[in-house]
């Protein structure tokens, strides 16, 4: 292969046959390899991302009267409770001089002090008993940081390089570790959830910084599998993690083994590469030509000579991708551009909002919250399957199509069936399985709709304004309290919207990446 400067359309493009890409991108040893190494943080994200499940997730427990309770009282109602106070989380009865007789029972009163099914829950912990809102806040809390943290470490990633975002993102993950440290009560409360936000802002943007390196370093034609890998990898995470709870519930001791890897990441400033794309997109050709040679060396092939004195030339001409720094203002120069950025942040909204719902809402399914998480989690890796085989051969519009479309339906089915427990299971799980194969064409899709020039930025933004989605997940079994089918009901309908969006965008399928803005709206 030879490298020569090919200009089209007034862009000047760095090529090698047809681009530099056909080079350094493949399934050699060298990309295994780096795959693999950026792998490893998504996988540590996930059971960052999704611990809070387990930590804050709901437990019985009922109002104590401590005059009248067993040495070893449990949740469950005991016979001198009066059958006549139904809610008896968060009152008590009253007996005329302390009797416990039922017959004597006299009036109720308020809760201060309640029996719980377990303490290894920050709501026994932290006297979140009657304070449902408080609960489910710290869902909120942690997605809250997540959306700020996918636009920010987008910008970091297009800025200083892919594998530094990686770097910052994974070393970020220790600060997780003290949630462990949180005194009990109120103050340990304030204090976890500070901890909380901080851990999602720092680490939570590695997710799209993993998966931007993995296209940029595969090609073009591998791109599903990379959005494959990322999917599986998030599975397997919340698999670990599930794991490590069945066998650790109380969540101070299950937090401290989920950061152990973190000390991994500090070899990562030896182990991991910097993107070729965006090195050379950077104008850093001497590093490009660095790196380019340990390609070389790794998956064994040899380099002309004129691929070395093209990389190392100073062309008077400046590659007009050079010259592009986006911005704001170049994106609303671009109609067809700004339209693609709000649809692209309908479907992640949708798929972020639908996803992490039925997630959350899978501990509420009948049986063993446990099992149901890892059948949720299970879910995931067919619906990860199903985009790798659909993607390529009904390309990426259909399979967004179907999948948003088959997942809504299921959805809406699902809260009309919820007293038939087998079949509301089943269809609740197809549904995740569906949200499941969006969530890979989303990223697949969107990354083949923007220009490398801002793939790190927009990808993050398009993140970030999915994670208005994944804030409100966690809100979303409050809803149960008006009628129980709506939380499916409301991502059922989300989904079939986000479908119809769908017939906005171009298909992308065996088309190069856009590195302009130019080339990005030629698309349509």
């Amino acid at each position: 292969m030879i490298m020569e400067m090919k200009k089209s359309d007034d862009v000047v493009k760095v090529s090698i046959g047809e681009s530099l890409s056909e080079l350094v991108s493949g399934f050699g040893r060298y990309q295994v390899w780096q795959c693999l190494l950026a792998l490893l943080p998504v996988i540590c994200t996930a059971m960052s991302n999704t611990n809070f499940v387990f930590a804050a997730a709901a437990i019985n427990y009922r109002c104590a009267a401590p005059e009248c309770e067993a040495p070893n009282a449990t949740s469950a109602l005991p016979s001198w409770w009066p059958p006549s106070i139904t809610d008896d989380r968060c009152s008590r009865p009253v007996y005329n001089n302390n009797s416990c007789d039922i017959n004597d029972f006299d009036n109720f009163k308020e809760c201060d002090e309640w029996i719980y099914e377990t303490k290894d829950s920050v709501v026994a912990e932290f006297g979140l008993a009657c304070q449902e809102w408080k609960r489910t806040l710290v869902g909120t809390i942690h997605n809250l940081g997540v959306l700020i943290s996918m636009p920010l470490m987008g910008f970091v990633s297009d800025r200083i390089g892919r594998r530094s975002a990686i770097i910052i993102s994974g070393l970020s993950l220790g600060v997780g570790a003290f949630k462990v440290l949180s005194g009990g009560g109120p103050n340990g409360y304030i204090t976890y959830v500070c901890i909380e936000f901080i851990e999602a802002l720092l680490v939570t943007g590695t997710y799209t910084t993993c998966f931007v390196l993995i296209v940029e370093l595969i090609g073009s034609d591998k791109r599903i599998i990379g959005a494959a890998a990322v999917g599986i990898s998030v599975a397997v995470g919340e698999l670990i993690l599930d794991l490590i709870v069945w066998y650790i519930p109380y969540w101070r001791n299950f937090l401290l083994i989920i950061y152990c890897p973190v000390p991994i990441f500090l070899l990562y400033t030896y182990l991991l590469e910097e993107s070729m794309r965006w090195l050379i997109t950077n104008g850093r050709n001497d590093e490009a030509l660095i790196l380019l040679q340990k390609i070389a060396h790794c998956n064994r092939f040899a380099m002309s000579e004129k691929t070395i004195d093209e990389i190392n030339k100073d062309s008077k001409e400046k590659d007009a991708l050079h010259e592009e720094k986006f911005n704001i203002k170049l994106l609303f120069s671009s109609k067809a551009l700004l339209k693609r950025v709000i649809v692209c942040s309908w479907w992640w909204f949708t798929a972020a909002f639908v996803y992490y719902g039925l997630m959350i809402n899978s501990v509420a399914l009948p049986g063993n919250k446990n099992t149901n998480f890892a059948l949720s989690s299970l879910a995931t890796i067919p619906g990860d399957i199903i985009a790798v085989i659909t993607l390529d051969r009904l390309g990426r519009k259909k399979t967004l199509l179907g999948g948003f479309l088959f997942c809504g339906l299921c959805c809406v089915t699902n809260g009309f069936i919820q007293e038939y427990k087998i079949a509301s299971t089943a269809i609740f799980l197809i549904g995740k399985m569906s949200i499941s194969a969006c969530f890979n064409a989303v990223y697949v899709y969107t990354s083949e709709l923007v220009p490398t020039s801002a793939r790190g930025s927009l990808v993050g933004t398009c993140s970030m304004l999915a994670r208005v989605g994944s804030v409100l997940a966690p809100l979303t079994p409050l809803l149960r309290q008006w009628w129980h089918s709506l939380p499916t009901l409301i991502f059922g309908c989300a989904s079939l919207s986000a479908a119809v969006l769908t017939l906005a965008t171009p298909e992308t399928l065996r088309r190069p990446l856009p590195d302009t803005v130019a080339e990005a709206t030629a698309l349509s």
